[in-house]
């Protein structure tokens, strides 16, 4: 079997993070929150050492700006509502995941924000013109943008667009669900003053953790609140970082995992693993230029996306053509819109969406080479849809 889904989730996971979820549960099993016994002081110090990887991976010097939570998801909706008030004007990237779009849409009906989509009309792509042209007759509050497209993995100059942004007063919450662990982050010297991360993505951690960081603290108004751990003393929230953000029991044995994961991608260095993707995406795309019929979309230089290629074949949909992909050659792929309807409209795949492969940190040249082939004979074989 060939996993090419690393988008929506990494698999298979390093056996560094399976032993270190596996260690936590039955030699430590505390809750690190709140307990001031030896079990528990060791799970925290496993969290705490799981936030410094993480903060190493993102470019943040202040680990314990570092919040984890459920998943990405949980950390953008966390972001939005406890910052976005009534009526703030927010720009976002024309390739927002439903993470953000739905947030932003509930938002746009509860607390009348005002939203405008910017960018090139064709690419998605957002310059410094782009934010300043939104920007100068009317102020926005907050820009929010996706490192990497999920659907098509196109790239967003962050650094730029954070820096424009600042000219004008207004905030930025960067998205690097589908970069962290495959391309060097860098967050402090961005500038961005949020930013939400997927553990179990290319961070290659399990499922049920994510997270965010905050640069300021005291512009995120908490969104849920409760025990903080053995300090509490009122109902007051507490004002130290992380516990301001981050009340409950924490899925204290995934951190572990993602920790540990973590680890693993400095020792590899993630500027290693962003070369190898470059290289068997080239090797892709190369190859699904000669197919006939078959469209690519993105970007054509590997150096402006990420490993996901998404793509479809004339007269094929794309469900049919990853169900062919799994039953008969076992590569397994995700099909449809890929929880991003902004950019299935930008890229005109409405309503059917697209085949999506994405590469991940176990991705060998035989896989990418069976992919080659087996999309070669779909084009050529498979009967077209009437």
């Amino acid at each position: 079997m060939i996993y090419l889904d690393n988008a929506a989730t990494s698999w298979p996971k390093p056996a560094t993070c399976i032993h270190a979820l596996e260690h936590f549960i039955a030699k430590i099993g505390a809750n690190p929150k709140y307990s001031l016994h030896q079990q528990a002081r060791v799970g925290e110090d496993v969290m705490d050492e799981a936030r410094s990887n993480v903060a190493k991976i993102l470019g943040v010097k202040q680990p314990k700006h570092i919040v984890f939570t459920l998943n990405a998801t949980e950390a953008l909706n966390r972001i939005l509502w406890g910052y976005a008030d009534r009526g703030f004007r927010v720009l976002a990237s024309r390739y927002e995941h439903a993470s953000i779009t739905r947030p932003l849409s509930i938002l746009k009906k509860r607390r009348r924000i005002k939203i405008e989509r910017i960018g090139d009309p064709v690419t998605g792509i957002i310059s410094p013109d782009h934010v300043h042209e939104a920007c100068e007759n009317n102020p926005a509050n907050l820009l929010v943008i996706t490192h990497a497209s999920n659907l098509t993995g196109t790239l967003q100059p962050v650094d730029k667009i954070v820096s424009a942004a600042h000219e004008h007063g207004c905030a930025v919450l960067a998205d690097v669900a589908q970069t962290a662990g495959v391309l060097p982050i860098k967050a402090d010297k961005w500038g961005v003053d949020f930013l939400a991360f997927a553990g179990h993505k290319h961070l290659l951690g399990p499922m049920g953790v994510g997270g965010f960081y905050v640069a300021d603290p005291d512009m995120l108004e908490p969104v849920i609140v409760g025990s903080a751990g053995p300090g509490d003393a009122s109902d007051e929230i507490p004002t130290g970082m992380p516990s301001r953000l981050e009340p409950g029991t924490p899925n204290a044995p995934g951190i572990a995992g993602l920790g540990a994961s973590c680890l693993g991608l400095l020792d590899k260095g993630v500027s290693n693993i962003r070369k190898e993707h470059q290289r068997l995406t080239k090797k892709i795309l190369d190859a699904f230029r000669e197919v006939p019929g078959l469209k690519i979309y993105g970007p054509a230089d590997v150096r402006k996306r990420t490993g996901i290629i998404a793509f479809n074949i004339d007269g094929l949909r794309p469900c049919e053509v990853g169900e062919y992909l799994d039953q008969k050659f076992e590569i397994l792929v995700r099909t449809g819109l890929c929880s991003c309807y902004w950019g299935n409209e930008l890229i005109g795949t409405i309503p059917d969406g697209v085949v999506r492969a994405s590469l991940g940190y176990f991705t060998k040249d035989d896989d990418v080479e069976l992919l080659i082939e087996a999309v070669g004979m779909i084009a050529e074989d498979l009967p077209r849809s009437v």
